[in-house]
């Protein structure tokens, strides 16, 4: 299950914050400083591989003065400096410095940039030398170990004996602070990473090897109680399993690196978790969008496939983790079956249930609306909401998320030489309610892949709870969209030139605008198709049927 915060009594939270600031106390004292001396590594013993992408535009633009984070752009004046005192006033950007991702794409600019990636990280262990309770947070030292070691030899490079030494004691010193406070991670999502950096970070540090016997030990425990049995992380998120299958892939080969034996767990949590990836992998080479993950990054997606279990024992669907792909020709589709969503940073809900991705080749189609967790504001929670899933939503808020947890989800599956059939059935929970409140998704995608044809039916019960519903398909923005003339169908034209024609039994059918936050950066504005209920035709006192299909046509 979700690890879902308790809210705390007030004799609870105030007995916690007591804690904290001891915990601050104690870790601001000289006593606790003196824990972390230990031996100084002289050199870094292994690199790790980071798959993702280094972005070299990002770095050239660090030395031209600007930086775009999300939504955000900061315009230091080419005084690199300011960047450490602009990080203090957003948190955005504090993690980006403290973190040290600048790192990583300044090591992609070339050596022009080496000074300037020499300059910022000369100030930081300068003046970030001891250990202060947000700099040193155990998730953020974990990344910004991760960083040091796949990156630090760009600036370690032509450094002299003093310099070498300065970065990597300074190391050495967060790899044990690490060790002692991995555990208070706010997030289990947190803890599990930091875990396996610590892991990690002190492999690739010559006199740091007894941290690994116990981030070993703390990998185990939070790998038993995070991912399931069919290799998905509780969170739902492609984009987060994603960096756990690379980062514990990382973990395997530091072990092998310095010749350690492989803890039994890790070969096969390994294969299993990537082979569950596999489930969202699109024709585009990247992930299909769910409950807070992104398109990501196409290179690091394709250096774990060869780590997934065989294409035999890829059965296409997460029986505990509620995810199906069906696949026929160039037509992949992935629906949420589950009957709870993914929760976000903030542990809120996605009300993604019965949502799906439709995809022809390398031209995506329908999807969801994405994250807005790395736009800030109040992006994130309007995001979370069914209306930014393709799926039934409510205008009139009856359908809140308070029911949808109420949420009960079964479906079944089958398959025969025309093609293959998905039906997810969800049943509601509501004091008062004169009926089953039930909603039924059907898909049937043909054997060819140019062909999807979907029904969704919605009971009496609920429609009566909710008399304002919507049916929502958002398009891609790489597709342009246009009502046809009969006001029943829509034409699709993709960024690959195929064209689609959307139908539907449906009177009331119209297009909308809509937000893609697909990618880490900007939104991008793209449309939607919305069936509603026609007030004029009489809908009401008995359930509704809605029929719809995207068929491929010829010659658009």
């Amino acid at each position: 299950m979700f690890d879902q915060r308790r809210k705390l009594k007030p004799e609870e939270s105030l007995a916690s914050g007591v804690v904290s600031r001891v915990q601050r106390a104690w870790s601001l004292s000289p006593f606790y400083q003196m824990q972390l001396d230990g031996p100084a590594p002289d050199r870094l013993s292994h690199r790790p591989s980071d798959p993702y992408s280094r972005d070299a535009e990002i770095g050239r633009a660090l030395l031209g003065g600007v930086l775009t984070l999300g939504a955000e752009k900061f315009d230091f004046e080419g005084e690199l400096e300011k960047l450490w005192l602009a990080a203090d006033r957003n948190p955005a950007l504090f993690a980006f410095m403290h973190e040290f991702q600048w790192l990583k794409h300044l090591s992609a600019a070339g050596a022009d940039a080496k000074s300037a990636a020499r300059k910022l990280a000369r100030q930081w262990f300068e003046e970030q030398a001891r250990v202060s309770p947000n700099v040193w947070e155990p998730y953020r030292t974990s990344e910004r170990l991760i960083n040091l070691c796949s990156f630090g030899a760009f600036i370690l490079a032509d450094g002299d004996a003093l310099w070498r030494s300065q970065v990597l004691s300074s190391m050495a010193r967060q790899v044990r602070h690490l060790a002692i406070t991995c555990h208070q991670a706010p997030s289990s999502y947190e803890r599990l990473k930091a875990s396996i950096s610590l892991c990690i970070a002190a492999l690739c540090l010559p006199g740091c090897e007894a941290a690994v016997e116990k981030g070993s030990e703390m990998v185990r425990r939070e790998v038993r109680l995070q991912i399931r049995a069919d290799g998905g992380h509780i969170s739902r998120n492609p984009s987060r399993q994603l960096e756990l299958v690379i980062r514990l892939k990382m973990f395997a080969e530091a072990l092998q690196a310095r010749q350690i034996e492989k803890p039994a767990f890790l070969k096969h949590i390994v294969r299993r978790s990537a082979s569950y990836l596999q489930l969202f992998r699109t024709g585009d080479g990247r992930l299909a969008i769910f409950n807070g993950g992104y398109e990501d990054d196409g290179v690091a997606l394709s250096s774990v496939a060869g780590d997934a279990e065989s294409e035999a024992e890829f059965a296409g669907f997460a029986r505990d983790s509620g995810f199906q792909r069906l696949e026929s020709g160039r037509g992949v589709l992935v629906v949420d079956v589950g009957a709870s969503s993914g929760k976000s940073a903030a542990g809120c809900l996605y009300e993604s249930g019965a949502s799906f991705h439709f995809s022809s080749g390398r031209g995506r189609i329908i999807t969801n609306c994405g994250s807005g967790v790395h736009l800030g504001g109040d992006w994130s929670s309007a995001l979370l909401q069914a209306a930014a899933h393709s799926t039934l939503s409510s205008s009139s808020l009856a359908l809140t998320a308070s029911l949808l947890r109420k949420c009960h989800a079964t479906h079944r599956r089958g398959e025969d030489r025309r093609g293959q059939l998905l039906e997810i059935s969800r049943n509601f929970e509501a004091a008062g309610a004169t009926g089953p409140l039930t909603h039924v998704r059907r898909f049937f995608l043909a054997a060819r892949g140019d062909d999807l044809r979907g029904e969704d039916f919605l009971s009496a019960a609920l429609l009566n709870l909710d008399t304002d519903w919507r049916l929502r398909f958002h398009l891609h923005p790489g597709v342009k969209a246009s009502l046809a003339r009969d006001g029943k169908s829509v034409i699709l034209a993709l960024s690959n030139k195929e064209g689609w024609r959307f139908r539907t039994n449906a009177s009331n059918i119209y297009l909308e605008k809509s937000i893609y936050c697909g990618e880490r950066g900007l939104p991008a504005a793209n449309e939607q198709i919305v069936i509603a209920p026609d007030v004029r035709a009489g809908e009401g006192g008995g359930h509704v049927i809605v029929k719809w299909g995207i068929n491929r046509m010829e010659g658009l």
